[in-house]
């Protein structure tokens, strides 16, 4: 067992369930195959941490276990979110993570395909001189929080009004309220939209996110994708392909 736990949030990709925004433009399948693509691409570079990993799904179907392990892989360790609500689901299964002996644990969500594995394992690094981290969206929720165990403070996933547009500051005055120090990561893109997919295209055609199966399909939908272009600060015209 390590020291620090990663807990990352998924769905199962079904049409219709899942990138409901996304699927007003691409089709819900599309939608579903590309939320498919998202999960698997952010759950390779997770499982070269060094730390232990357990992926929370939402609950639903009986069988719905089974069909994860199918689709992910037996040997991954999955755990049923427990909640009524989002705030509630994420303390929960970062108190049990605590309960269970790690001292340092980070929760983030799977609509981040981008996301360096790098820097998820520089926050858990960090958080051995940090209290907590956080990682704000474009959108204005956040993508990734985490404690160390001595500071975990339940109280900051309280009276959040989850779903709408400002989850991120009232967060971190809850953080700053508690005199927790935190450790701020580099703003990101969450996708939800069309345009958070647009924005995914266009700003990693030089990465080596350019490798990954989610950044095939853009590719394979480059034509629909390129209706909703839109002007990005920095970014040269000529990057276009």
């Amino acid at each position: 067992m390590s020291e620090s736990c990663v807990l990352y949030f998924v769905k199962y990709p079904e049409s219709g369930k899942v990138k409901t925004r996304l699927g007003e433009v691409l089709g819900n399948d599309k939608a579903a195959l590309m939320y498919r693509h998202f999960v698997q691409d952010m759950l390779r570079g997770l499982t070269r941490l060094h730390a232990d990993l357990r992926i929370c799904y939402v609950p639903g179907d009986s069988d719905l276990p089974e069909r994860f392990k199918a689709w992910l892989g037996p040997q991954h360790s999955y755990y049923a979110q427990q909640g009524l609500d989002l705030g509630e689901r994420m303390k929960q299964a970062m108190q049990q993570a605590f309960d269970d002996g790690y001292d340092r644990v980070v929760l983030m969500g799977s609509d981040i395909p981008d996301f360096p594995f790098e820097l998820v394992q520089k926050t858990l690094n960090d958080l051995q001189h940090y209290d907590a981290a956080i990682g704000p969206a474009f959108d204005g929720g956040y993508y990734l929080i985490g404690f160390r165990k001595e500071y975990f403070r339940p109280e900051v996933f309280d009276g959040i009004r989850w779903g709408e547009s400002d989850v991120y500051q009232p967060t971190v005055e809850k953080m700053r309220k508690a005199r927790l120090e935190v450790q701020f990561l580099p703003d990101w893109n969450d996708v939800d939209t069309i345009w958070d997919l647009n924005v995914l295209y266009r700003t990693n055609k030089n990465s080596s996110f350019r490798k990954s199966s989610t950044f095939a399909l853009l590719r394979e939908n480059d034509a629909l994708i390129r209706q909703y272009d839109i002007d990005l600060p920095g970014f040269a015209m000529n990057d276009k392909e």
